[in-house]
Order: C-alpha cells, then sequence, then structure tokens
C-alpha cells in the first residue's frame, strides 16, 4: 500500500500555530522554503534573495539592506493593512 502525504515546511507550520491563538505575524525570508510562510503571514518579505524569486513572485516585497527591511516591517506593524 502506499500513502501520500503532503510536506508542510516548518516555517509555515510555526506562523499558523502563532496565528491559531490569536497573533498576527510579519515574515521575512531568502528562499523557496520561506515563501509558504511569507504568503501566509500578515505581511511577507524577501529579503536579499535572487532575481528568479523576486521575478516569481512580485506581489512580495524585496529589500536587501537590514535597513529597508527593518522600515517595512515597523511600516506594517504601525498600520492596519501591510506593506
Amino acid at each position: 500500500t502506499g500513502s501520500s502525504s503532503t510536506y508542510v515546511s516548518p516555517q509555515l507550520t510555526t506562523v499558523r500555530a502563532m496565528q491559531s491563538i490569536g497573533f498576527e505575524t510579519v515574515a521575512a525570508g531568502d528562499s523557496y522554503n520561506d515563501l509558504d510562510m511569507l504568503l501566509a503571514s500578515r505581511a511577507g518579505f524577501l529579503f536579499r534573495t535572487t532575481e528568479k524569486i523576486r521575478a516569481e513572485y512580485p506581489q512580495l516585497p524585496a529589500y536587501e539592506t537590514y535597513g529597508e527591511l527593518l522600515d517595512a516591517i515597523r511600516r506594517t506593524v504601525n498600520t492596519a493593512h501591510p506593506v
């Protein structure tokens, strides 16, 4: 008999757990393994990622410096809607 399982990343599992107890999440990541987490969060940001990922996920703001990322996070947590 065969079994079928769907891989759920630890990042996404953590986001869902935090959301299930009432937290909103803001996440940053750089690679394909982070995308589920970024897309599930209130706001998700690409950080120092590849041009290919930027092109494939234009809905995710992308930043190259810590200062830019921190500014985006601050704007997000200080507003009712994500940046």
